[in-house]
């Protein structure tokens, strides 16, 4: 009778242990608990299983919380270090273009500028600063010495010698270009084009770029709102828009709303590379936007 009693006990234990039973089933448990040192012992461990249960669940849960804590702080410092990564680069570029930017030299007659000595036909130029030189056609050279904002600074004063025809190339002439509108003066040989001058131009192309660029980013713009439905398609045409918004404010940064330059290959570079940070700026907002808003 007892083992009968003891099982059917033990059977009730668990929902004994949960308070789930009737004041009358409860009554009769206790009273077999009250004698049976076994059920009594079967209940102890019913107890303890449950509450470690309880606790493993708890700590667990815990747990979760804390991990998640850390990876949104990881994710966090990591999306912090590449954004200021990427300012970091923009305010490098930038610099580099402000400081390393030409302040052309004009023309002096005394020669303070600029010296030339024929050496048995090899042409040689004296002067301090940096400076361009390129051949405008067969045996004529321009040259403009310029000075930079980094040399002032740290007082560099470059003093250089260079030979215009090192391979011992014929130069009929060598013009001095202020690149300040003025007229490119001669200074070694004759001047080719009789009873006139020549003036270097700034070079527009840059202008050409600026506009394409907008053009570009308008005609994306209105295929956002077509596509505004699609998801899919309007974020690679976002994704595709922020290319030329990109230039636009990269041209902007390097070149102000003035497209004209005396030295529009260099400009152009520097707006190139500066465009990469930028599109990489507002990829990662974007994304990061984007994610936030999905989740």
């Amino acid at each position: 009778m007892k083992n009968r009693e003891c099982s059917i006990v033990r059977d009730i234990l668990p929902l004994y242990v949960e308070n789930v039973i009737s004041d009358d089933t409860k009554q009769f448990v206790d009273e077999h608990l009250s004698h049976c040192a076994e059920c009594k012992n079967e209940l102890d461990l019913s107890q303890t299983d449950i509450s470690v249960k309880k606790n493993f669940a708890g700590n667990n849960s815990d747990v979760k919380v804390i991990k998640k804590i850390g990876s949104d702080i990881k994710k966090k410092r990591v999306f912090t270090g590449v954004i200021s990564a990427v300012i970091a680069a923009i305010v490098v570029i930038l610099s580099f273009a402000y400081l390393t930017a030409p302040e052309y030299l004009p023309y002096v007659k005394s020669f303070d500028i600029i010296s030339v000595k024929d050496n048995n036909g090899f042409i040689t130029l004296s002067f301090a600063g940096e400076y361009e030189i390129y051949q405008r056609e067969q045996g004529v050279y321009d040259i403009s010495i310029y000075n930079t904002t980094w040399n002032k600074i740290f007082n560099i004063d470059k003093k250089q010698d260079i030979t215009v025809n090192p391979n011992g190339e014929t130069v009929n002439t060598i013009y001095y270009v202020s690149n300040d509108g003025q007229e490119d003066k001669v200074i070694y040989g004759k001047n080719p084009i009789n009873n006139g001058g020549v003036v270097t131009l700034p070079r527009l192309f840059l202008n050409y770029y600026f506009v394409i660029a907008i053009l570009f980013a308008l005609v994306l713009t209105m295929l956002i709102v077509i596509f505004r439905e699609k998801e899919k398609i309007k974020d690679i045409i976002v994704k595709v828009l922020f290319i030329p918004i990109s230039y636009i404010i990269s041209h902007i940064m390097i070149k102000g709303w003035n497209a004209t330059s005396y030295s529009a290959t260099r400009d152009f570079y520097l707006i190139l590379l500066l465009v990469m940070p930028i599109y990489s700026l507002f990829y990662i907002l974007y994304k990061k936007k984007h994610s936030k808003f999905r989740y």
